[in-house]
């Protein structure tokens, strides 16, 4: 990351919503309350704490869900309206990129629900589209109400499971990602600005590095080469020639490139805590570094994006801590996750 440099210029289309957004800081829950959170003793006390935050007009529905789960989509759909609202045209694709995970567990869980014949609507995340809704246009085929670069992945999903031949749920799966992956890439693109071409790219070699670690953490014997995806800074097939070697190695070899903080610290966290969570969360404190080098500009894109990744990055977090606090888990095991 340190390596790589941008020249990121103001933009006066966006010289209001950074504005607002500016006075919306105050939203986000300092680290001394989250601490609090974590070190709560019980239920009681951690719904105390979240009360004196943004979240407290939520407390009474949390009480009664018994979950923070509502409280977190509704913060996704919050932020995809409010995109919406705000982007330019050509800009839209940024909220696929922000989501990029969402969209494509809620669209994996189309063809599953297709072909198993079940209502999976219970797992589906209605950010942007309801399940029902979806599921109809996907069964009649008829997808010019979707927007972005919806339309064409639910038309691919439909050919695979309309071709020929013996279906493998997951197999079938696996090719799809491949193909999200490259779309998301060029939705990066499309958005003509280096630094979140850049990202997305980086997205890609963790999606990658994550996949090694997976492999090598499960000792899976058919190896991890079939899973990589192209299109990231890091050449699929140097990644691809690492499926024989020890973990040292592949640290080794990762180290220096512009993710390698989250080569090792995730690495090392990941083989401590047997959880990918903490992989995870090295990944998204690298990006939050990544896009910091926008706070000393007035309006962009980039500068938006960072908001709002900071944001879904907050909400999933407190969901971590709501869960471990409501089952008493570890404390080490909570932090891990969210440190």
């Amino acid at each position: 990351m340190a390596g790589m440099s941008y020249e990121i210029e103001d933009d006066s289309s966006y010289l209001f919503a950074c504005a607002e957004l500016k006075t919306r800081e105050v939203e986000f829950v300092s680290s001394a309350r989250i601490e609090r959170m974590l070190s709560a003793a019980d239920m009681e006390e951690f719904l105390k704490v979240l009360g004196e935050t943004v979240f407290a007009t939520e407390i009474s529905s949390i009480e009664a869900e018994g979950s923070f789960e509502r409280v977190m989509v509704s913060g996704y759909k919050a932020i995809n309206d409010y995109l919406e609202s705000r982007l330019e045209s050509g800009h839209e694709d940024l909220i696929h990129i922000l989501f990029f995970e969402e969209f494509l567990h809620d669209l994996k869980l189309i063809i599953k629900s297709s072909m198993l014949k079940k209502d999976l609507k219970d797992y589906y995340i209605p950010i942007k589209y309801e399940y029902g809704f979806l599921m109809e246009a996907y069964n009649k085929g008829k997808f010019n109400n979707l927007f972005g670069p919806m339309p064409e992945l639910m038309e691919y999903l439909k050919g695979l499971e309309g071709a020929q031949g013996e279906k493998d749920l997951r197999k079938m799966e696996l090719d799809f990602e491949i193909f999200y992956t490259k779309k998301m890439i060029d939705a990066a693109k499309g958005l003509k600005r280096k630094m979140m071409r850049d990202y997305m790219s980086q997205k890609v070699d963790l999606i990658n590095i994550e996949t090694i670690y997976r492999s090598k953490q499960l000792e899976e014997k058919n190896g991890f080469a079939d899973l990589l995806h192209s299109g990231g800074c890091l050449d699929r097939n140097m990644l691809a020639g690492l499926e024989n070697e020890s973990m040292d190695f592949i640290t080794k070899e990762l180290e220096n490139a512009d993710c390698g903080e989250v080569v090792i610290k995730g690495g090392q966290r990941l083989f401590a805590d047997k959880s990918f969570s903490s992989f995870e969360r090295n990944r998204d404190l690298y990006f939050l570094q990544y896009f910091d080098r926008v706070k000393y500009n007035v309006s962009n894109l980039e500068k938006i994006f960072l908001f709002f990744l900071k944001k879904k990055i907050e909400l999933i977090n407190i969901n971590i801590l709501y869960t471990g606090i409501r089952y008493s888990a570890d404390k080490s095991n909570i932090r891990s996750k969210i440190e």
